[in-house]
């Protein structure tokens, strides 16, 4: 079962203007080199014919945002010149770029794409509570200018809930929708002290930005995923996957079998996570794996791992791409001992073990991607209620 390469996931640049206060570019920075690709350097690996067959890019940074790569417009630019129609998605805080800047984004990108603007506040003041440094002026003008240039465009403003937001978040869908945003994206993340008893300030002895799930307006933007998608536009949205959708499908159906009764169901073999470079050029065959620790517990083998064991760590250089073709790295021997330690419970990465134990990824995979199809339709028919990413409307 050969790696699929239609869905990628880049980070351009490891570089960042914002200080979040729960990123581990914060939390950790000596573990994180600050550096970003080049044109050439993407050039060497997605190469046109590779292009041809992708159907999704991801451009969201491990640690850092895209936007502030140096040759990010000339690597958005050679990605649509070779394939017009694949799905580009670029997850950014929007901050400190110009009109012009926007306007030349907006004129590569359009009808097949998305992009994201992580915004937390209502204005300067909010918006810094937790996206410390950022720009609110430059976010709003942004989408104002991609509304303008690129009309067909897919813009999508994502919001976290935090208790100093959790009162404010009809103010928030309001303003997305008076500055040109299509979806309101309301994002529950679990990185609060309920979770993480390391985030409780020990003076007050609770989580300040821990938001109180039950007051009446969380309630009403609370969902059973993640995330809760509202339509403020009422602009299509489910068509843009669709090819990378079909993708997965016949991947899924190709290869089910193959980790059945095996202790994880790895979702990038089935393209559900995009392979995965970062801004120093290694790849990884999902973004998860990439994520440094200092130690943790394994749930199979009851023993601590730590980050500097990790084969990506250990033998980094030969996952680099810098100085290995894709070809040779993909086919290469400890990319066979990753992709072998998927059906040995002893040898498994501990992320894999985290994020893809079977049941989990299965579940995930099935319930998000193909709930809705029929088998006995034409794929084609099916695919329009494929993985409509739960698109909400609130009254």
């Amino acid at each position: 079962m050969s790696h699929p390469l239609f869905h990628w996931h880049l980070e351009v640049s490891s570089k960042c203007t914002l200080k979040c206060s729960r990123c581990p570019r914060t939390e950790k920075p000596e573990l994180f080199k600050v550096t970003e690709m080049d044109l050439s350097f993407v050039k060497s690996f997605l190469t046109p014919e590779i292009l041809l067959k992708t159907s999704r890019i991801l451009l969201c940074g491990g640690q850092g945002d895209p936007i502030y790569c140096k040759e990010m417009l000339e690597i958005v630019e050679y990605i649509k010149s070779q394939n017009e129609k694949l799905h580009l998605c670029i997850v950014t805080n929007g901050s400190y770029k110009t009109s012009e800047w926007w306007e030349r984004l907006g004129n590569t990108i359009g009808v097949h794409d998305t992009i994201v603007f992580s915004v937390d506040g209502w204005d300067q003041e909010s918006n810094d509570k937790y996206r410390t440094n950022s720009n609110f002026e430059s976010i709003t003008n942004a989408i104002s200018v991609l509304k303008k240039v690129s009309p067909e465009l897919l813009i999508i403003w994502s919001t976290i809930i935090f208790k100093f937001n959790q009162h404010k978040l009809d103010d928030i869908k309001q303003l997305a929708k008076e500055t040109g945003a299509d979806v309101f994206n309301v994002v529950q993340s679990f990185l609060f002290g309920s979770w993480e008893p390391d985030y409780i300030d020990k003076e007050l002895g609770y989580d300040p930005l821990e938001p109180d799930m039950s007051q009446q307006m969380v309630s009403r933007y609370r969902h059973s995923e993640r995330d809760l998608f509202i339509n403020l536009s009422g602009k299509q949205t489910e068509f843009r996957d669709i090819e990378n959708i079909r993708n997965m499908t016949n991947q899924f159906e190709n290869n089910k079998d193959s980790y059945k009764d095996k202790p994880v169901l790895p979702l990038c073999m089935l393209g559900e996570r995009g392979l995965y470079v970062d801004a120093e050029g290694i790849l990884y065959p999902c973004s998860w794996i990439s994520h440094p620790f200092r130690t943790r517990t394994s749930k199979e083998r009851d023993k601590e791992i730590k980050w500097n064991d990790s084969l990506f760590v250990k033998h980094k250089e030969e996952f680099d791409l810098h100085v290995n073709s894709l070809d040779d790295i993909l086919t290469g021997n400890s990319w066979a001992k990753l992709t072998k330690s998927w059906k040995n419970p002893e040898t498994m990465f501990i992320e894999c073990e985290d994020k893809c134990s079977y049941g989990s990824a299965y579940d995930k995979f099935t319930r998000r991607i193909i709930p809705e199809l029929d088998r006995n339709k034409k794929i084609e028919e099916s695919l329009k209620k494929y993985r409509q990413k739960a698109i909400t409307h609130i009254q």
